[in-house]
C-alpha cells in the first residue's frame, strides 16, 4: 500500500533524503524534474511548443529544470517567471542561473498568446501554497484556464491545497494531467477536486524509503499486491458446509433483480452454499435464474417479514424495501445476531430512519453506503474532507468496517484508517452494481476472510472486474450482470 501523506510530511521527507542519502537539494530537484519528463514523454512522443509558467519557489525551480532539459532534447520551450526572481528560493535561483532566455511577467499584459496546439505546464506553486490565489497569480491562472491548450501541472495544480478544501470562492489551475511526486496527496482522491487534477500520475523521485515507512497517517492507497494473500484458499478436502455458507436476505415484489445479482455474484467469487431468503413472490424467480441457490421462502408474499435463525454469514439489504414488517424483521435479526454481517441498500435506509439500531449491529460488521445513503446516516457535510472525518467517526464509534462508494471508494476500518481503492470506472455507476458488490464482499466473509479484508478485497475485485469488462467489451458503459462475468478473471489477475 502507498501512504497518503501531508504536504508537511513530504517536505520533511525531502529534507531527510537530502541529509541522509546524502544528496544536494538541487540534485534532488533535478531528479524530480527528470522523473516528471520521463512520464511526460509517455504522453507526448511528438514534439510541440511548450510554455512553462514558474513561480519563484521550488515548484518554479522544477519548472525551470524541466524546461531546460526538454529544450536540450529538441523541444521548443518558452519559460515565464511570475514574481521577483531575486526573492526566489535558493534552488529556484540556481536553476534560473542555469536557464537561457526567459520572460518575467509583471502584469497581465505581459502574458503571451497561447494556441490550442501548444502545451502549458504549471509550475507556479504546486503543493507549497498556503493561502488562496489572489492578485496577479489569480489573474494568470484564470487566463491559463481559459486556454484550449493542453494543461499539465507539476506535482499539484497551483491554487489547490493538499490537505484542506478549496473554498468555493477560490479557484485553481485546471490541469488535464497532473504528474505528482512520490506519493498521492489526499486532495487527489476526493471528488470535489477532479476538475482541477484531470488524470493524475505518480513518479518516484527516490525519497528515503525508511522515512516514508515510518510516517504515521490515517490514509492509504491500496495496491494490488496488498490483496494477493487475502484471496481464500480452498484445500483438496474442503467441504461446502465447512466454508462459504451464506444467507442473503434480499428482494421484495418488483425488486427481485437485486436478489439475483447479489446471489450470482456471491457464487462467482467462491461461496459454496447460498441460502436466498426472499418473499414468496421471489421463489420461482430465484430457482429459475440461479438453480445453485437454495431458497428460504418468507411467510409474506411480497416483503421480508421474518428472518430465520442461522449460523451462516448474513448479507442483508438489496431490494428489501422499508415496509414496517421488514423493519421489524431486521430489528429482530440484529438483536439475536452477534457475528459480523454485511448491510447494504435498504438495510442502510432502515438504519438511517431508526438510528437506535446502530448499537445493535454486531461489531466489525460491514456497511456499504453510496453517498446518498451515507448522508442519510450521518447528515450533510461541507466538503469532502469533512465527509471523510464523518466516515472515520462512524467507523470508530461503532467499530464498523465501511466503504463509502464512488471513484476511489474510501474503505474504512474500525480504527478509522481509510484505504482508497484504485480500481473501477464510470461504467460501474449502473443500477445493480452495488448489489453485485454486496454479494462479492459477503462471499469473501463467508469463506473465512476477516471482515475488513473481505471488504477491501471485495471492493478491489468488483472494481477490477468492471475495468476488465469495459476493456473486453469495448464500451464505456456496463450493465450489472456483465460485471459478474468478469469477477473470476479479476481474482485470477490478483493471484497471478
Amino acid at each position: 500500500m502507498i501512504k497518503v501523506l501531508t504536504s508537511e510530511q513530504i517536505r520533511e521527507a525531502d529534507q531527510y533524503t537530502i541529509k541522509y542519502e546524502p544528496i544536494d537539494s538541487l540534485e534532488l530537484m533535478e531528479r524530480a524534474s527528470r522523473a516528471f519528463i520521463n512520464q511526460f514523454l509517455n504522453f507526448f512522443p511528438k514534439k510541440k511548443l511548450i510554455r512553462i509558467f514558474c513561480g519563484t519557489g521550488n515548484n518554479g525551480g522544477d519548472g525551470l529544470a524541466i524546461g531546460r532539459i526538454l529544450k536540450s532534447q529538441g523541444w521548443e520551450v518558452f519559460k515565464y517567471v511570475v514574481g521577483n526572481p531575486q526573492k526566489g528560493s535558493e534552488d529556484f535561483k540556481q536553476n534560473l542561473d542555469r536557464s537561457d532566455l526567459y520572460a518575467v511577467i509583471k502584469e497581465t499584459k505581459d502574458l503571451p498568446e497561447i494556441n490550442e496546439d501548444e502545451i502549458i505546464i504549471d509550475g507556479l506553486f504546486g503543493s507549497g501554497l498556503s493561502r488562496p490565489l489572489d492578485g496577479l497569480y489569480l489573474d494568470i491562472v484564470n487566463f491559463l484556464n481559459e486556454s484550449n491548450a493542453l494543461r499539465i501541472a507539476i506535482d499539484m495544480p497551483s491554487g489547490l491545497f493538499a490537505d484542506r478544501p478549496l473554498d468555493s470562492q477560490n479557484t485553481a489551475f485546471n490541469a488535464n494531467i497532473t504528474i505528482s511526486f512520490q506519493v498521492p496527496k489526499l486532495a487527489f482522491l476526493l471528488p470535489e477536486n477532479h476538475q482541477y487534477l484531470g488524470e493524475w500520475y505518480l513518479v518516484d523521485i527516490g525519497l528515503n524509503t525508511k522515512f516514508l515507512e515510518d510516517q504515521s497517517t490515517s490514509f492509504y492507497f491500496t495496491e494490488q499486491l496488498d490483496l494477493k494473500g487475502a484471496i481464500p484458499h480452498r484445500g483438496k478436502f474442503t467441504h461446502k458446509n465447512e466454508i462459504g455458507r451464506l444467507l442473503i436476505v434480499s428482494g421484495s415484489k418488483g425488486k427481485m433483480g437485486a436478489a439475483i445479482l447479489c446471489t450470482r455474484a456471491a457464487f462467482a467469487v467462491g461461496a459454496r452454499l447460498v441460502n436466498a431468503h426472499t418473499p414468496r413472490c421471489g421463489t420461482q424467480v430465484i430457482q429459475t435464474t440461479i438453480p445453485e441457490a437454495m431458497v428460504i421462502e418468507d411467510v409474506d408474499e411480497e416483503v421480508i417479514s421474518k428472518i430465520p435463525n442461522t449460523k451462516d454469514t448474513i448479507a442483508i439489504g438489496p431490494g428489501i424495501g422499508t415496509e414496517p414488517k421488514t423493519v421489524k424483521a431486521f430489528e429482530n435479526l440484529l438483536k439475536k445476531t452477534s457475528d459480523p454481517m454485511v448491510i447494504d441498500a435498504d438495510g442502510l435506509n432502515i438504519i438511517a430512519k431508526k438510528k437506535s439500531l446502530l448499537k445493535w449491529i454486531p461489531k466489525n460488521s460491514i456497511l456499504t453506503p453510496h453517498p446518498g445513503e451515507f448522508k442519510r446516516l450521518v447528515g450533510v457535510w461541507k466538503n469532502d474532507f469533512e465527509k471523510l472525518e464523518k466516515l472515520r467517526k462512524l467507523s470508530i464509534q461503532y467499530e464498523f468496517n465501511i466503504v463509502l462508494k464512488g471513484a476511489y471508494s474510501a474503505v474504512c476500518d474500525s480504527q478509522g484508517k481509510i484505504f482508497f481503492n484504485p480500481t473501477g470506472n464510470p461504467g460501474l455507476a449502473t443500477a445493480g452494481s452495488g448489489d453485485v458488490l454486496t454479494g462479492v464482499i459477503a462471499s469473501f466473509l463467508s469463506q473465512g476472510v476477516a471482515p475488513f479484508n473481505a471488504l477491501q478485497l471485495g471492493v478491489y475485485v468488483h472494481g477490477l472486474a468492471g475495468d476488465i469488462a469495459v476493456n473486453s467489451l469495448d464500451k464505456s458503459f456496463l450493465i450489472a450482470s456483465e460485471i459478474i462475468g468478469f469477477l473470476t478473471e479479476a481474482m485470477r489477475e490478483i493471484k497471478d
